[in-house]
């Protein structure tokens, strides 16, 4: 009877201790910690208590511990929290456990503690003005003010704690009534009409002014009836800049029109000129008017918003007066004029100004050894090879074992080995931030061995060394991408540039209009796709595996193609844009080279990404022994289209 006894309690107490006298195997600790997970999730720490010396050494360990003691928080001890922060504050969600306690010792007025801990970084706007109403109390008046206005001139509502600093900062005679219009015109250009109304309805004097700052948003057609915007003082003149500007995406020629009449009658702030060079000149820019140069001239002659700037530059090239293009990136700011862009053009507008003059031979020189669009475009101009310069960085084994002993970098590879992807990205990301450039490179060579292509890409881009084209450029499904691209008679190259440039090779990736995988496309194109080359797709969530996306993806690029005659320039542009805006920006421009138009395509994101699928077409053609220009001769104009 003893003996039974014994072996009772030993098969019911020997497990438990087993858990201590011996380390427990992966598998195992992953078990406990989903079990623990789970219980914490409903409140129950008993699995993790009982677990706890077996997932000492897990590398998720630290979000048991986490969820253990946020769920008590507020009654936990000022040392354990600290100790915890020491411990694990590496951890991604570290912040919102900081924002929690850090309001909650603001409540209890433990300032000393709050200060300790409180970082401007962490983002969070409630702590900012809790760390304002600290500065008030602690008589820094001066700093409480300047956090005050900083946190009181945006166009959106904030949160409670920030009513406590306003009203702190009123005693000190803070908001007046100049503030209170900045506020208000921030927040009817953010259209966020119920603050902005709030605000005007406490005005003292520009209550008329306030109510036609609405109006005006709202309604850009009343400023038709020049007589309603009066008096023609500044208040007014902001209201009918901000309407004019509104009205310009509506209708240029109207809010043109208008602009002359009230350029009259107001006296536009400096600033304001300016953001109506940028909307009014903008808009009509993108539409290839002509009109635009005098507007943007007109309201930004000093050249202060580099976005005007551009388009003038831009407008000037696609209306084909190239000198005074020419003179004009010979007056570019300094950040703008040192750029490979603006030197490329530059060099380009005084060639095509002048053909017969040697200059520009001089400017494309220096600028074909840089590795991109504009590098290639110059070094097709000298007739130069490409200078694809790769120099993986050498680096010491020892390092490279120190980043993968790192805790976020052990948690990210335990979450990648358990299939939780995103959530391995998520770590991978937030350790990134704590890391030294060499640290970060190191980090990507990790990655890449793996074979987790989009976070190395990532990665290396973070610590800005652009020069190991191995990483930045990887081979991902080369079999799968060489097999479909030769079946649909397609570059391989461009069919690498093409899926490097939409998602880094990330299989699961999802755009936020629901374009899928790794050549991101759309349910209802990979459907329709599927139909038209008959491909099996059964389910579109079918579309997500890359063998079928890379499938689809090859098959619909064949068609895109086809619709621009053998185009890779039209077709990459209409996969990101879409064929119909393609043949809009087409009309009355075939007669332009393929860089003037690349440069004038209206949708900033378009441009660039045509820029990148052509330069990385380059770069992909030499890692794949089958050399391929930047443009080849057929593409140079548009003719044939």
């Amino acid at each position: 009877m003893r003996g039974s006894l014994l072996s009772l309690l030993c098969g019911l107490l020997c497990p438990l201790l087993a858990l201590d006298a011996q380390a427990a195997s992966l598998q195992q600790q992953r078990l406990y910690y989903d079990e623990a997970k789970r219980a914490l999730s409903k409140g129950d720490a008993g699995p993790y208590k009982r677990y706890a010396s077996a997932l000492q050494d897990y590398p998720l360990e630290p979000y048991l511990a986490y969820d253990e003691l946020t769920h008590r928080l507020k009654w936990a001890s000022n040392d354990e929290i600290e100790t915890f922060i020491a411990d694990h504050g590496d951890l991604p969600q570290i912040g919102w456990m900081k924002l929690r306690w850090l309001r909650w010792l603001a409540e209890r007025g433990d300032w000393q503690t709050f200060i300790n801990y409180y970082d401007p970084k962490l983002n969070f706007t409630e702590l900012d003005c809790l760390y304002g109403q600290y500065l008030f109390k602690h008589g820094m008046l001066e700093e409480g003010k300047a956090q005050a206005e900083k946190l009181y001139l945006v166009g959106k509502s904030q949160p409670e704690a920030c009513d406590t600093l306003f009203s702190l900062w009123r005693e000190q005679g803070g908001v007046n009534e100049q503030q209170r219009w900045q506020r208000a015109k921030l927040a009817a250009e953010a259209r966020n009409y119920g603050l902005a109304s709030f605000l005007v309805k406490g005005l003292p004097t520009l209550g008329k002014q306030g109510e036609m700052l609405l109006q005006a948003a709202q309604n850009p057609n009343l400023l038709s009836q020049p007589s309603r915007f009066l008096p023609a003082d500044r208040a007014m003149a902001d209201a009918v800049g901000l309407g004019l500007r509104r009205l310009a995406r509506q209708d240029p020629d109207k809010a043109l029109g208008l602009l002359d009449l009230y350029a009259r009658q107001m006296a536009f702030s400096s600033d304001e000129k300016v953001a109506i060079a940028r909307e009014i000149g903008l808009t009509l820019a993108r539409r290839f008017d002509a009109r635009a140069l005098k507007v943007m001239a007109q309201y930004d002659p000093e050249l202060r918003d580099n976005t005007v700037t551009e388009w003038r530059t831009r407008l000037l090239l696609r209306l084909g007066r190239w000198d005074e293009a020419y003179q004009l990136t010979r007056q570019l700011p300094e950040d703008l004029a040192k750029t490979t862009r603006w030197r490329y053009w530059q060099a380009r507008s005084l060639q095509l100004a002048q053909p017969q003059s040697q200059q520009p031979l001089l400017g494309y020189q220096p600028l074909a050894r840089e590795r991109d669009y504009y590098g290639f475009l110059a070094a097709d101009r000298i007739q130069a090879p490409y200078s694809l310069n790769h120099k993986p960085l050498p680096l010491d084994p020892r390092l490279l074992q120190k980043v993968r002993n790192t805790a976020g970098i052990r948690r990210a590879m335990e979450f990648h080995n358990r299939g939780l992807i995103a959530d391995g990205r998520r770590e991978w990301y937030h350790v990134s931030r704590l890391f030294s450039r060499d640290e970060m490179v190191a980090q990507a060579k990790l990655a890449y061995d793996m074979q987790w292509y989009f976070p190395a890409i990532r990665t290396i881009s973070q610590a800005q060394y652009w020069d190991d084209l191995d990483i930045r450029f990887p081979m991902a499904y080369r079999n799968n991408m060489v097999r479909e691209a030769r079946l649909r008679g397609l570059h391989s190259s461009w069919v690498f540039a093409i899926t490097r440039q939409e998602s880094a090779f990330m299989n699961d990736a999802r755009s936020g209009v629901g374009a899928m995988g790794l050549m991101q496309l759309m349910p209802a194109t990979a459907k329709e796709t599927a139909r038209r080359y008959g491909i099996p797709l059964a389910n579109p969530q079918l579309a997500y595996q890359p063998d079928i996306n890379i499938q689809l993806g090859a098959a619909y690029l064949n068609q895109v193609l086809g619709q621009f005659n053998g185009n890779r320039v039209l077709a990459s542009a209409a996969y990101n844009a879409g064929p119909g805006r393609v043949r809009q920006w087409l009309k009355d421009a075939k007669h332009l080279s393929f860089d003037v138009w690349v440069e004038t395509i209206p949708f900033d994101e378009t441009r660039q990404y045509v820029q990148n699928v052509l330069s990385y077409a380059v770069i992909y053609g030499k890692k794949l022994n089958a050399p391929q220009p930047l443009v080849d001769w057929h593409e140079r104009f548009f003719d044939a289209q």
